[in-house]
């Protein structure tokens, strides 16, 4: 295996999308890494491409489907390397992407992990995004509320810290909120202020109740970072579920239809549902006003 870079990449029937996941990954101009690949019990088809791909530095893995934290630890536990960079399956990073995160965290041996800016893809549509914070604390105080502070599938971390963290979470949803605080524990945090990963957006990935369960999960993570900070013991998550408040519940169901709604205008806008797309976002900058200006501020103001 490499001694600088690892590539972990997760996979659970992730075609059409798979083939442009992987080759955006060989194609980078950064060169040595090894891959893992992680095939998690598909029955698509992923597993027939995967095994016909023939590039030596691929390591594939197959396995029963055990779940996205479990996947990644098994990946993790393979990595022999200095650096550990994530993937998934269904997105595309641009050529520059590794060399950029390297030379980083090269020139930063305080920062123990680096994400970058994303863009959305939509039905081979690029589009911008919101743009996430450059600096530690304000990634640490999104995250402290469960708001995505990095983009998963952008970061490049230490192996080292990664593995003094503990991995991933196993059994729950939003393993990346949890594990991006634990970082944080670890060391700093940075993003790039480059766009260096399209995120791609499709109806397959959303749904109320997965949105709903996104939220109380991302939220369950920053719950337990104040646990620890303070020295507590954390309740379970359905403990922690079972005896929230009203409000609290409120404000989770509020912000899982709003994560809905904004998705999936984005895409109705770029599907040749442009009246559909429009009545959705009218409709949450109705319910949402302040918090849907921020958004298009931040997606449409910058150059």
């Amino acid at each position: 295996m490499s001694q600088n870079l690892s590539v972990v990449l997760s996979v659970y029937n992730a075609m059409p999308y798979l083939s442009e996941a992987v080759e955006s990954i060989l194609r980078q101009t950064y060169e040595d890494f090894s891959l893992i690949i992680i095939n998690d019990g598909s029955t698509d088809g992923s597993l027939e491409h995967l095994r016909s791909l023939e590039d030596p530095r691929i390591v594939l893995i197959d396995q029963e489907n055990m779940g996205l934290g479990f996947s990644l630890n098994v990946g993790l536990r393979l990595c022999k390397s200095k650096y550990v960079a994530r993937m998934d399956a269904d997105d595309v990073s641009l050529p520059g992407r590794f060399a950029a995160q390297i030379e980083f965290l090269e020139a930063n041996p305080n920062i123990v992990m680096v994400g970058t800016q994303v863009e959305f893809l939509i039905r081979n549509r690029v589009q911008k995004a919101l743009r996430v914070p450059t600096n530690h604390d304000d990634i640490r105080s999104r995250l402290f509320v469960g708001r995505a502070g990095l983009c998963h599938p952008s970061v490049m971390f230490r192996t080292g810290a990664a593995i003094a963290c503990g991995g991933y979470p196993v059994g729950i949803i939003g393993e990346d909120i949890d594990f991006f605080l634990r970082m944080c524990e670890q060391g700093t945090v940075a993003n790039l202020d480059q766009a260096l990963l399209r995120y791609r957006l499709h109806v397959g990935q959303l749904s109320q109740t997965k949105c709903r369960e996104l939220v109380s999960a991302n939220r369950y993570a920053g719950y337990c970072a104040r646990c620890r900070h303070r020295g507590l013991p954390p309740q379970s998550f359905h403990e922690f579920l079972r005896d929230s408040s009203l409000i609290n519940r409120w404000r989770r169901d509020a912000e899982a239809w709003e994560l809905l709604q904004y998705r999936t205008g984005r895409i109705q806008l770029t599907s040749g549902k442009p009246i559909e797309g429009t009545l959705r976002l009218a409709l949450l900058g109705i319910c949402r006003p302040f918090r849907t200006i921020r958004r298009v501020i931040q997606t449409f103001g910058a150059a």
